[in-house]
């Protein structure tokens, strides 16, 4: 499923090629992907919508209409936002200008919706957040007596952080993904609230990662996926103790980590 760093990057692309631009009209294709409104309304009321502004909230892309009205486009499993189609392509916006943007999904699992006004997600705070300090974090976790791991994955709690990124920012943290998310120590949460930080931000300079079905807008792959350290890497050498990482099930996820590093 792509995370705050792929729709990131997706939402960058997009952005300057729709800003501006009025939807003209909608091709829906499957209409499995539009959520909470009819197809045939949804038609009616995107039709003649001018595109101000592409913000993202945790993984969803608000578009901002000229009329105070939003398009919400969450891309789920398999979902992509294109400029030129695929096999999978769900939905067409034709834009002014000529242009098309395709929402493209093979499993159908992402979501289309449309809001009168600002949508409320029931969404935890942004980990890149400038008011997301360790101190935050330590407020969210410290109630929780869940592992660490499956709490960062809790949207409502922290929003953003998928599987690969939580592997990923605990393994730099050096804390092992089952320890109680409320026996970390302070230092332990001030790693932790770091390590989170820069891997969004590394996976971001690097156009997010590409393990399964993730492709940008322009359909090319992204770059992290050459520097994860330990997500997908069962039996390989630890970067840092040469020992082996691991694999274990948590919450119908894969969760990798190196028993040695990770205390």
């Amino acid at each position: 499923m792509p995370e705050l760093p792929e729709v990131e990057t997706i939402r960058r692309e997009v952005l300057p090629y729709v800003k501006g631009k009025t939807i003209t009209g909608v091709e829906i294709i499957d209409p499995r992907n539009i959520k909470g409104i009819s197809p045939s309304v949804f038609k009616k009321k995107i039709a003649g919508q001018k595109i101000l502004d592409i913000e993202r909230k945790a993984k969803y892309q608000l578009f901002k209409l000229a009329s105070g009205k939003y398009l919400v486009i969450h891309l789920g499993m398999t979902g992509r936002l294109l400029f030129e189609p695929d096999k999978y392509v769900k939905i067409v916006f034709n834009l002014s200008g000529g242009k098309k943007l395709f929402f493209s999904d093979a499993r159908i699992f992402g979501r289309i919706l449309f809001f009168d006004s600002y949508p409320k997600l029931e969404l935890g705070p942004e980990p890149l957040a400038a008011d997301f300090t360790w101190q935050k974090l330590k407020e969210l976790l410290s109630k929780r007596k869940t592992s660490v791991k499956l709490v960062l994955l809790d949207q409502k709690l922290i929003s953003g952080i998928g599987n690969i990124y939580a592997n990923e920012a605990l393994f730099r943290a050096g804390i092992h993904p089952q320890r109680k998310a409320n026996q970390l120590s302070d230092a332990e949460y001030k790693k932790l609230q770091q390590a989170i930080r820069e891997v969004l931000l590394e996976a971001i300079k690097y156009r997010g990662t590409s393990d399964n079905w993730y492709v940008d807008a322009k359909g090319q792959k992204g770059g992290f996926q050459e520097r994860l350290r330990v997500y997908g890497r069962k039996g390989e050498p630890c970067y840092r103790c040469k020992g082996k990482v691991v694999r274990i099930g948590m919450g119908q996820r894969g969760t990798f980590f190196c028993p040695k590093c990770q205390k």
